[in-house]
């Protein structure tokens, strides 16, 4: 398998050098092909990131539309009841898009939003702060999550289907949320692909999302791969534990062999992303680079 390690952008603004071209040269020396983009704390100059690769071997993997670092709270649903919210999910896809053809790249990745459920939410996120899941209490989230999910399912595919003939030349995934109120689960997935038949749509794994998933709900990780190996278009390989979400890679539940087993045997090479908290110290990354090394990631 040819694997092409990417490191994400939000990460890399915040503990890169802040200049684009040394920026860029400190991808090369960490052992990254390039960078994948997303929103994030610190603004990137997209254009003149790609300015400064011109003259290097990087490349851009794909954009986010949705900062992967933020907490549910922070996303927009592009399923949302609310046409304004949908307005401005709608937005963020365009911007993505915008930033895919500055930097290079076809490939967006696009968080769906959540179920809206009735009443307060005492929590919802994998990862979220002070809080102790428990299969009942996940459990009791999505019983609740249930009532309203197929509304939200629907909306789901005429939005992505309008996303799609609206921007033909690109390639968009659907990834994992972190809220347990996600629209996206397996049964929404298989729905939304039966839906939209053949239309080009590819999945995005994370692994770390997955893994917490596992942790609070009892879902093998190896789910998601075995349905839908078929559109895998590529991987984001944090960590997870209940310490938090994107740890460095051995320091929480992923299991990385499984992941390795997944990636394509031929054709273009496969683009894994390091996703990490703000919080990973810099000096981390060699034993970082170790342990996907051990898997071919």
């Amino acid at each position: 398998m040819h694997v092409q390690r990417f490191l994400g952008s939000a990460w890399a603004s915040v503990h890169g050098p802040k200049e684009p071209q040394a920026l860029v040269v400190s991808l090369l020396e960490a052992g990254f092909s390039g960078m994948a983009a997303s929103p994030g704390p610190r603004p990137i100059s997209w254009q003149a990131m790609r300015a400064a690769a011109d003259d290097l071997p990087i490349t851009f993997a794909s954009v986010r539309a949705a900062n992967p670092l933020a907490d549910r709270s922070a996303l927009t649903s592009l399923c949302s009841q609310s046409q304004g919210e949908r307005e401005v999910g709608h937005q963020a896809v365009a911007d993505a898009v915008a930033c895919a053809v500055t930097i290079g790249t076809q490939t967006v990745v696009l968080d769906l939003g959540v179920v809206g459920v009735h009443g307060d939410v005492e929590a919802e996120d994998v990862n979220e702060p002070n809080y102790e899941w428990t299969h009942e209490r996940a459990h009791a989230l999505l019983a609740r999550r249930k009532v309203g999910r197929n509304a939200f399912v629907d909306r789901a595919c005429r939005e992505l289907f309008a996303i799609i003939k609206t921007f033909p030349d690109m390639h968009f995934c659907v990834a994992q949320g972190r809220s347990l109120r996600a629209v996206l689960d397996l049964e929404a997935m298989r729905d939304i692909i039966e839906d939209l038949g053949g239309r080009r749509l590819g999945y995005w794994h994370d692994a770390g999302i997955c893994a917490r998933r596992e942790q609070i709900l009892a879902e093998p990780q190896g789910e998601w791969l075995e349905s839908f190996g078929n559109r895998l278009r590529g991987m984001t390989l944090g960590d997870a534990s209940g310490d938090g979400l994107y740890l460095p890679p051995g320091a929480g539940g992923v299991d990385y062999g499984l992941c390795a087993t997944y990636v394509p045997r031929v054709g273009s090479p496969f683009p894994v992303v390091l996703e990490l908290d703000l919080s990973v110290a810099p000096g981390e990354m060699a034993g970082m680079r170790s342990c996907l090394d051990k898997y071919g990631l």
